[in-house]
């Protein structure tokens, strides 16, 4: 037990807390709190009313963003490249969809409304890419 109470203690936690571990996962390893770094939970509740999430999207939505800031992507399309290659589509059911952008080019992507509020929250703009013909969720 010695390296359990060495590792709380490390972090400014105490091994006889049973919530020490669930703190450590959400802060540290979880990936997912990149959001709130960006938006009040005010703000978090505004952009699940204006887009009309529910809970399992946000959560959704939250991994997708901490995916672009942990990877220190600059780009929008590189999530969806990084999604793609470590076939992690099925972990993004909300968002997902096959997006056309003419010239047979179909790739992997999110839906326009999804694209919309991620730009929003990273305060990005759509890039320079082809222009989006057709999106159909899968």
């Amino acid at each position: 037990m010695g390296d359990y109470s060495d590792f709380c203690e490390s972090y400014g936690g105490c091994a006889s807390d049973p919530d020490f571990m669930d703190k450590w996962l959400d802060q540290y390893a979880s990936g997912t709190e990149s959001i709130s770094k960006l938006i009040s939970k005010k703000e978090e509740l505004h952009f699940k009313s204006e887009f009309g999430l529910s809970d399992k999207a946000w959560e959704q939505v939250k991994e997708y963003v901490s995916i672009y800031r942990d990877n220190s992507f600059s780009k929008h399309h590189e999530v969806n490249n990084y999604i793609t290659n470590n076939g992690l589509w099925g972990r993004f059911s909300e968002m997902r969809s096959m997006n056309d952008h003419g010239n047979d080019k179909v790739v992997r992507g999110i839906t326009r409304m999804y694209f919309r509020l991620i730009c929003e929250l990273l305060k990005i703009t759509g890039g320079d890419g082809d222009p989006l013909i057709k999106a159909e969720k899968y």
